[in-house]
């Protein structure tokens, strides 16, 4: 009974420590990694997963872990899948939520998360006739798969409130989705 029971055990630790070995185990990366992190295959460089923040995941249970891609420009912008929900960041301000439909063919996966999305913007700034200051611009983002696609947002960059004494860089703006049909309008008559 002795020699079954130390077996049992000896197969269980065996089986143990043979599966902790795993090539492509699940790790937990954070979204506001620094620049040098951004385009490293964790998997491979495990040097750099205690200076980048990059955990492995203990429980798989846990599916709610966001998958990021970067943007070209503007830089350190990113669209960041949660579960159902896609949400688009920009430095120093609040996430903007998008819907599905405004995000079409862009996939989002671990293989996908080290290669920057190719997108376009188009920056627009002037005054109204009422003396309003605009500050608009247009991401046109290329969808991943064929036929291609590009998906359009446009944005209203807010006025930065207080002072240049007050303000800091933790006082993030909230940016403002805007129709892009009433953005071509806007530009189309004010700007020059």
């Amino acid at each position: 009974m002795k020699k079954y029971l130390f077996l049992s055990v000896a197969a269980f630790v065996f089986l143990a420590c043979g599966s902790s070995n795993n090539k492509n185990e699940v790790l937990n990366i954070p979204t506001d990694m620094p620049d040098i992190c951004q385009n490293v295959d964790f998997n491979v460089d495990k040097d750099m997963r205690k200076e980048c923040g990059v955990k492995p995941a203990r429980y798989q249970a846990y599916r709610n872990v966001p998958m990021q891609r970067h943007l070209v420009d503007p830089k350190q912008a990113s669209l960041v899948k949660t579960g159902d929900k896609i949400e688009i960041r920009f430095p120093n301000t609040f996430p903007v939520q998008l819907d599905a439909s405004q995000i079409i063919g862009v996939t989002f996966s671990d293989s996908k998360r080290l290669a920057k999305i190719e997108n376009t913007r188009e920056y627009k700034e002037f005054y109204t006739d009422d003396k309003e200051r605009y500050k608009l611009f247009k991401l046109i983002i290329p969808a991943d798969s064929d036929p291609k696609t590009e998906n359009e947002l446009c944005f209203r960059v807010p006025e930065l409130k207080g002072s240049d004494r007050t303000r800091s860089v933790a006082m993030a703006a909230q940016m403002e989705m805007l129709p892009c049909a009433t953005f071509d309008e806007l530009v189309k008559k004010y700007a020059k």
